[in-house]
């Protein structure tokens, strides 16, 4: 075929082993420089002080009293280079793991301890970018293996210009050490189950503790291995045995006594692994005078399934599982519970099963969908000639490369993301998008390897149009720079509209002060204007030099000073504003407004009598002082939620942004006096019922 010559030619020049290693390294190389570099221009993530605070405290200290069992693999990993740096650590004697404030830790670690902020941050995002690079990797041997070298490249071009996964690269986060460890681990797996090796089992068993460590979502290899154990024996494929004396296992029931063994090898040692990460020792805190950690959520009255709040308590009271791990599991099931979310203009307690089908589509290239869709479509026709072509002929065309590998060798990719995605959507998780990551390695795998096919046995006019998909992906990377997170669909409006769909994670996860510095030298010098921030997020506005007055933020643990709403700059991270992590969560309704009238008129009482002694006298005598600091701070959030509310109907569009996810507005009296005593700018009284309880 006319059009087959080009790529054949390219396929025969670079079939080298000395010129796959350059190619693949140039990329890797590629994909490093991009995150990292990318990620320079960014501040520390929400949970990224505390990961890295607490996996220092684990290496010196031996600690695993805070947030253990989530990400530990990320602790350890990019910690690594503070045991040569030697940073100051923070201090384990204000007792952070207790009502689960580990990020006022990290806070310390970064700007209390003596450290160097931005260093601290770069040593750990350096070793973060490394695991993306080795994900990468896996990508291109997995899509190689099924779909030959040109399919190989076609994935790792795609994984190394995705927005997703220069983002998560480029943070010190589970996500990609879930991602890695997941394929890893699913990979070894499927191979595992057709030839068995000393080789294969110990690469299964290294990949196995990895993803023990990774992240508790994990467990999803259990349904994973059963279904492709399934998947095996239904299409009755023999399993060669090359431990000892090789052999042929045909019997399906002989496989599932080999299947049975395997599985109690790699659940021993993972077990081993998770004992070894935590010194072998149950006691969370290396000092055997401290007590133990208390257990809150294990009772009769936890939202938990009660089977599973059995088997923790079984856990614990048996030392099965180190006190550390099953501590951090509680808090999860603690917070899960309840998790406030919003989506594409709406607020719910707990989520909705749609969330990541929404996610998914708000934030996938339609490069990379339309990529998918012709490559698996191609690959789905090519099993039906496949089934109707004579026995000989099909061997002729396989050894030509005429036809893709069958859907069933793919099977281990599809399972995976499959399985991941349904598992996600079952869980009423919904704060980011960021929580279906690993079944984007798949997609990789699958869509631009068969992708590759598709391209091989194309015309040449035909090669210019699947050449523009190619460029497509790239090239949206390459505009968004260094806005990765900030990623979505040109088809939902992009990321400029990003955060009228989805927020938190998805979107807004703290990063974007050093921007909001910028933005403020630029367009306010010498703090001409009065500056107001509202921040989602851990990031020190002072050690970034913003001076501001501060309205109500997440986590807040600043001091409450009262102060007016003026001419100004408003500055609102995009999960605030669309209030979500807000005190007074969702939109504007009756009973918000109730609040609002009941405090305003509180306060405008109490700051009457400041010329008036005996008035104020007179108030604190009917209402002690705790009384009336309590309204100041309860108006303080009303207030900031009525102007959240007041900007979403009165001023959708923000003057500027920040990363995509810090929106600004310049605000007058005028809009102040109607966002504060106008009308209610919204009554939405959907959620009420949810709220009171």
């Amino acid at each position: 075929m006319p059009g087959t010559a080009p790529s054949a030619n390219f396929l025969h020049a670079i079939r080298r082993p000395a010129w796959i290693t350059a190619g693949v390294g140039a990329l890797l190389a590629l994909y490093v420089f991009v995150a990292l570099s990318a990620s320079l221009n960014k501040g520390p993530s929400f949970d990224e002080e505390e990961e890295l605070a607490v996996g220092y405290n684990i290496w010196l200290n031996h600690d695993f009293r805070m947030e253990s069992a989530d990400g530990d693999l990320i602790k350890r990993w990019a910690t690594l280079p503070y045991l040569i740096s030697r940073p100051r650590p923070a201090s384990t004697k204000n007792g952070y793991w207790r009502n689960a404030r580990p990020y006022i830790f990290g806070f310390e670690f970064f700007y209390q301890s003596g450290n160097a902020p931005d260093w601290l941050l770069v040593q750990g995002r350096m070793m973060a970018v490394l695991l993306g690079a080795a994900t990468g990797l896996l990508v291109f041997c997995c899509a190689k293996e099924l779909f030959g070298l040109l399919g190989g490249f076609f994935s790792l071009i795609v994984f190394v210009f995705s927005p997703h996964m220069l983002a998560f690269g480029g943070i010190v986060s589970t996500d990609m050490s879930i991602c890695f460890s997941l394929l890893g681990a699913t990979w070894s797996v499927w191979r595992l189950l057709h030839c068995v090796t000393w080789r294969r089992l110990a690469v299964s068993l290294a990949f196995a503790s990895l993803l023990m460590l990774a992240k508790p979502s994990a467990l999803v290899i259990f349904p994973i291995t059963f279904i492709l154990i399934l998947i095996k024996l239904l299409f009755r494929r023999p399993l060669e045995w090359r431990l000892g004396r090789p052999r042929i296992v045909s019997a399906p029931l002989a496989q599932v006594g080999v299947f049975a063994g395997l599985f109690f090898i790699h659940g021993l040692c993972a077990w081993a692994a998770l004992w070894a990460h935590y010194d072998f020792r149950f006691a969370a805190s290396p000092n055997p005078a401290d007590p133990g950690l208390v257990f809150t959520h294990y009772e009769k009255t936890d939202p938990v399934d009660p089977g599973v709040a059995s088997f923790m308590n079984l856990m614990h009271d048996k030392h099965l599982l180190p006190e550390g791990f099953l501590e951090g599991i509680d808090t999860l099931l603690m917070t899960n519970e309840s998790r406030q979310a919003f989506m594409d203009g709406q607020w719910k307690i707990g989520g909705w099963d749609t969330f990541f089908l929404h996610a998914l589509w708000d934030k996938t290239s339609p490069a990379l969908l339309i990529m998918t869709i012709i490559g698996l479509t191609s690959w789905w026709y090519t099993q039906i000639l496949r089934n109707h072509l004579p026995d000989g002929e099909l061997s002729l065309k396989s050894a030509a490369g005429g036809l893709p590998p069958s859907l069933y060798d793919g099977s281990p990719y599809f399972v995976l993301g499959g399985v991941y995605f349904v598992t996600a959507a079952l869980q009423e998780v919904n704060i980011g998008h960021r929580h279906i990551l690993p079944i984007y390695p798949a997609i990789y795998i699958l869509s631009a390897g068969s992708f590759s096919r598709v391209w091989l046995h194309a015309q040449r006019w035909t090669r210019a149009l699947l050449a523009c998909l190619l460029v497509w992906h790239p090239l949206e990377s390459a505009l968004l720079y260094p806005d990765y997170l900030a990623y979505f669909s040109p088809f939902v409006g992009g990321p400029a509209q990003g955060y009228k769909h989805l927020v938190d994670s998805s979107l807004d996860w703290g990063m974007d002060l050093p921007g909001v510095k910028k933005w403020l030298d630029e367009n306010n010098p010498k703090n001409h204007d009065k500056v107001f921030l509202a921040y989602f997020g851990t990031d020190s506005p002072e050690y970034n030099g913003i001076i501001a007055n501060r309205l109500p933020s997440a986590p807040d643990w600043r001091a409450v000073v009262p102060f007016p709403y003026a001419h100004g700059i408003y500055i609102i991270s995009a999960t605030l504003f669309e209030s979500d992590y807000t005190y007074y969560f969702g939109p504007w309704n009756t009973e918000y407004e109730k609040r609002y009238q009941s405090a305003l008129g509180n306060v405008l009482k109490y700051e009457a009598t400041n010329t008036n002694p005996d008035r104020r006298a007179e108030l604190l005598k009917a209402h002690p002082p705790q009384f009336w600091n309590d309204e100041y701070s309860h108006f303080e959030k009303l207030r900031f939620g009525r102007l959240c509310a007041w900007l979403r109907i009165h001023r959708p569009s923000p003057d500027a942004n920040v990363g995509y996810s810090i929106l600004i507005w310049r605000l007058d009296v005028n809009d102040l006096e109607e966002a504060m005593f106008g009308p209610p700018p919204e009554i939405d009284d959907s959620l009420l019922l949810d709220l009171a309880q």
